[in-house]
C-alpha cells in the first residue's frame, strides 16, 4: 500500500509515506510533489460501462477476524517449542517440506518435550466455545490445551473433538516424543457445523464468501505475501545481502494445498485455492507474482490458471507490490537486478518495468494471446504500478529505455501492459505528528471531533485526490493503458510516536464507523470514475481497527454491514457490470448449500463450481451446466437430475470409489453419496450401475461406490 507496512502491534514497522530514496530518506512528501506540477481540473468521461469494483483480501492469521479458510490450522502460527516451565525454549523444529515436525528429534540434543500450535488467540470474530474437529494422520499424543475452558470432549483414532475456550481461543499441543515412523501431521481443524462441507471440497467459510461475493474483482497481494522475499528454501529473507543475491524461485519452490500453513510468515496461499475462490465467487483473480519468480514459474502459475479458472472470467497480473517503495524487499532486490543488468547506475524501476512486461509476455502466451497489448483485449490484463503522490515516477518503468531485445532493438514496456495502477487511499491529515495536537483540539468540540475530521477528509478528496487522479488518467491515456486502483480506502492511522496515545487510536477507529462515512466513500469511487478509472481496488475488506491502521471495511466476518461495506454494495449495486467485461454470467458466484434433516431440493448454478451437501433426509440435486460443483448427498437416499440424456454423461469413479465424476457437455462435476441418477428421459440408474457400464466391467467384490452401497454384481 501507499503509506505504510501493514503489522501485527507485536512487530515494529518503519513507516514510509511515500517512496524513499537510496539512503533510506523520505523524499517530498506526496503534497510536496502533487504540488510541484499543475493538473488540469477539466473530468474526464467515466470508463466505457461504468467502473468496476473489487476488494483486497486480508492476510491470513490466527488473530485475522476475517476467518477466510475452514481449515483454521492454515491461518495458524508457527510451531512452538516447549519445556517444562519454558514457554517457548527458541529452539529450531525440524520441519519436512509442508511444515509439518519431525519427530522425534533425540531427546538428548533438544530441551523441548512438547510443540504448542495458536489456532486462534485474541480474535474477536471467534466463537465461544465453539465446538471443532480436528482431523490428523499419524501416531503420538494430541490434545487441546486448557486456556480459559478449552477440553477434548472426545477422541478416535485421527479425529479429536474439542470445544474452545470461552474466548474463543483454541491451542493444540503435541508430545514432540511421539512415534518417529509415523508422526503426527496433516492436522486439519474446521467448525463442527462446517465438516459436511469441508469433506464435500469447499475450501472457505460461507460467512466469508457471503461478505465478499458482490466484488468484480480480489486482489491476493496479501494472501501471496507478496511484500516478503523467498529463496526455494525457508523463511523470508531479511538479511540485506541476502536479499539483494536471492535467487529465483521455480514452479517447484511455490506454496502447496499441502503447506500446513498459508498465513503470515508463509510462502503464502496456493494458486490452487485463489483459483477456487474466483471461481466461486464469480470475480477477475488479480494475482501478485513474486519479484524473484523464474519464466519457469510465470509459467506454471499462468498455465494452471489457464487450464483452472472459469472461462468466463479475466485475470489481472501484476509483478509484485509497490516495488518502489523502500520499506519493502523487492525494492532492494529490484535495484540489485537493475545494477546487475544495466550497470552501477541502474535503476530499479527500470527493471520493474522490463520484468513486469516479461511476466505479462508469459502470461499471453499460456492463454494464447498477444504478447504485445492490441486493439483487442483478450482475458489478461498486465498491471503496471506506480506511486500515487509522485508524479513522473511512472516514467521510467513504462519507458525503459536502456532495455534492448536479443538483436539491440529498444523495448518499450509500456506496451506489454494494460492496465495503469495507483491507490486511491484518502489520508494523510491525521496520520502524522504535526497533526497530534490539531487532532486532540477537535476533541473539545461538541461532538467530539469528528466533524472537523470528517471535513478534513472530504477536502483530501476533492483537493487533493481528484487532481492526482485527473493526472494519472492523462498519463495512462498517453500510454493506452486503462486507469485502475490496486488499493484505496480510509488510510489514517496512528503516528508511531502516538502508539501509547489510546484515546488517539480510539478517535481514529470510531470515526470510520461514522454514517458520514459512506458519503466520504462515495465521493472517492466518484472522483476515481470521473477521472476514467475503469476499476477500483478497496483495500481491506474485513480485519480490526488498531493502532497500525483502520484499513477494513468490516471488523469481524460476523459484521454484515458498516458505513465502509454500505458504501462499497451500493456501488456495486448501481454499477452491475457491462456486457463489455464479459459474458452474462461473469461475476455470478457460485451456490453453497448445507441441508437438514428433512428431505429437500438443491438446483446448481448455470456456472457451476456450486457445493451443495444434502441431510439425512431424501434429497434431489438438479446440476447445473456448469463445471466444478461438489454434491454429496449427505445421509437418505439421494438422486442426482440431469439436464441431458444418458449417452451425453461419462461416470468414472476414483480407484478409492469415493468419489465419481460426472463428465458431461459443460464440464466435470463430482459426486459423493447419491444413489441414482435421473436422465432428461425419464431413465433412472443406480449410479453403481452407470460407473459399470461407463468402466464396461461389472463391479465385482466392490462394496460402495461414492459411499453408497453398490447393488451386487452390478453391471452391464
Amino acid at each position: 500500500m501507499d503509506v505504510l507496512c501493514r503489522k501485527p502491534a507485536a512487530l515494529f514497522v518503519m513507516l514510509c509515506l511515500v517512496g524513499c530514496g537510496e539512503g533510506g530518506v523520505a523524499a517530498a512528501t506526496d503534497k510536496d510533489r502533487a504540488a510541484a506540477t499543475p493538473v488540469s481540473r477539466s473530468v474526464s468521461r467515466p470508463a466505457p460501462g461504468g467502473m468496476a469494483m473489487g476488494t483486497n483480501l486480508d492476510g491470513l492469521a490466527y488473530w485475522s477476524s476475517a476467518m477466510p479458510v475452514l481449515d483454521l490450522m492454515k491461518s495458524a502460527s508457527v510451531w512452538l517449542p516447549q519445556a517444562e516451565g519454558v514457554y517457548d525454549t527458541g529452539e529450531a523444529i525440524a520441519q519436512d517440506r509442508n511444515g509439518w515436525p519431525l519427530l522425534p528429534v533425540d531427546a538428548a540434543m533438544r530441551r523441548y518435550r512438547t510443540l504448542l500450535v495458536n489456532i486462534l488467540h485474541d480474535n474477536p470474530a471467534a466463537l465461544p466455545a465453539e465446538r471443532y474437529v480436528v482431523l490428523y494422520e499419524g501416531h503420538g499424543a494430541i490434545t487441546a490445551v486448557d486456556v480459559d475452558g478449552a477440553r477434548v470432549l472426545s477422541r478416535i483414532d485421527g479425529e479429536l473433538h474439542v470445544s474452545a475456550g470461552r474466548g474463543g481461543s483454541l491451542y493444540l499441543r503435541i508430545d514432540a516424543d511421539g512415534e518417529g515412523r509415523d508422526p503426527i501431521r496433516n492436522i486439519r481443524v474446521v467448525r463442527a457445523d462446517y465438516l459436511p462441507l469441508y469433506r464435500a471440497g469447499l475450501t472457505f467459510d460461507p460467512e466469508f464468501l457471503e461478505r465478499i461475493k458482490s466484488f468484480h474483482a480480489l486482489r491476493f497481494m496479501d494472501w501471496m505475501n507478496s511484500n516478503a522475499l523467498f529463496a526455494p528454501i525457508g523463511g523470508p529473507l531479511t538479511d540485506e545481502a541476502a536479499i539483494e543475491r536471492a535467487p529465483q524461485l521455480d514452479w517447484a519452490d511455490r506454496p502447496r494445498p499441502t503447506s500446513m500453513r498459508w498465513g503470515e510468515g508463509s510462502r503464502g496461499v496456493p494458486v490452487e485455492a485463489m483459483v477456487e475462490l474466483a471461481n466461486r465467487t464469480g470475480a477477475e483473480p488479480w494475482f501478485t507474482m513474486p519479484v524473484n519468480a523464474s519464466d519457469d514459474y510465470v509459467r506454471g502459475f499462468a498455465s494452471y490458471v489457464h487450464a483452472q479458472l472459469r472461462p468466463d472470467l479475466k485475470v489481472h497480473v501484476e509483478l509484485s507490490n509497490e516495488v518502489w517503495n523502500w520499506i519493502f524487499p523487492q525494492a532492494r532486490y529490484a535495484r540489485a537486478r537493475a545494477r546487475a543488468i544495466f550497470g552501477p547506475d541502474g535503476d530499479g524501476l527500470e527493471w520493474y518495468g522490463m520484468r513486469a512486461a516479461q511476466v505479462g509476455m508469459i502470461w499471453k502466451r499460456a492463454f494464447g494471446e498477444a504478447e504485445k497489448r492490441g486493439l483487442r483485449s483478450g482475458r489478461v490484463a498486465m498491471v503496471f504500478g506506480t506511486q500515487f503522490g509522485w508524479r513522473g515516477l511512472e516514467a521510467t518503468g513504462l519507458e525503459t529505455r536502456h532495455w534492448r531485445d536479443g538483436n539491440g532493438r529498444p523495448m518499450h514496456a509500456a506496451d506489454y501492459f494494460d492496465e495503469y495502477a495507483i491507490t486511491g487511499y484518502y489520508d494523510g491529515t491525521m496520520n502524522v505528528d504535526d497533526a497530534v495536537p490539531i487532532v486532540q483540539s477537535w476533541w473539545k468540540d461538541e461532538d467530539g471531533g469528528y466533524g472537523r475530521a470528517i471535513a478534513e477528509l472530504n477536502e483530501r478528496i476533492t483537493d487533493f485526490n481528484a487532481p492526482l487522479y485527473q493526472y494519472h488518467a492523462g498519463r495512462a491515456r498517453a500510454h493506452g493503458l486503462r486507469l485502475v486502483s490496486y488499493e484505496s480506502g480510509f488510510g489514517e492511522y496512528t503516528p508511531i510516536s502516538q502508539h501509547a496515545n489510546q484515546p488517539y487510536t480510539d478517535f481514529l477507529a470510531k470515526l470510520q464507523r461514522r454514517p458520514e462515512f459512506k458519503a466520504l466513500e462515495t465521493a472517492n469511487y466518484s472522483a476515481f470514475a470521473q477521472a476514467g478509472g475503469s476499476l477500483f481496488m478497496n483495500f481491506g475488506i474485513i480485519g480490526t481497527p488498531s493502532k497500525w491502521g483502520n484499513w477494513s471495511a468490516l471488523e469481524t466476518i460476523r459484521q454484515t454491514g458498516s458505513p465502509r461495506y454500505d458504501a462499497l454494495m451500493t456501488w456495486l449495486r448501481l454499477h452491475p457490470p457491462s456486457s463489455a467485461r464479459g459474458p452474462a454470467i461473469a461475476y455470478a458466484d457460485a451456490r453453497i448449500a448445507l441441508g437438514g434433516t428433512q428431505g429437500e431440493t438443491f438446483t446448481g448454478t448455470a456456472h457451476g463450481y456450486d457445493v451443495l451437501v444434502g441431510g439425512s433426509g431424501n434429497d434431489r440435486f438438479f446440476a447445473g451446466r456448469g463445471s466444478g460443483s461438489r454434491i454429496d448427498g449427505g445421509g437418505g437416499h439421494d438422486m442426482l437430475v440431469l439436464p441431458e440424456r444418458r449417452t451425453s454423461y461419462r461416470f468414472q469413479a476414483q480407484p478409492s470409489q469415493a468419489v465419481v465424476q460426472v463428465i458431461g457437455p459443460t464440464g466435470v462435476q463430482s459426486l459423493t453419496r447419491i444413489s441414482n441418477v435421473r436422465f432428461s428421459d425419464g431413465a433412472l440408474i443406480d449410479l453403481a450401475r452407470l460407473v459399470s457400464e461407463d468402466r464396461n466391467d461389472r463391479l465385482v467384490g466392490v462394496k460402495r461406490v461414492a459411499g453408497v452401497s453398490a447393488p451386487e454384481q452390478a453391471g452391464p
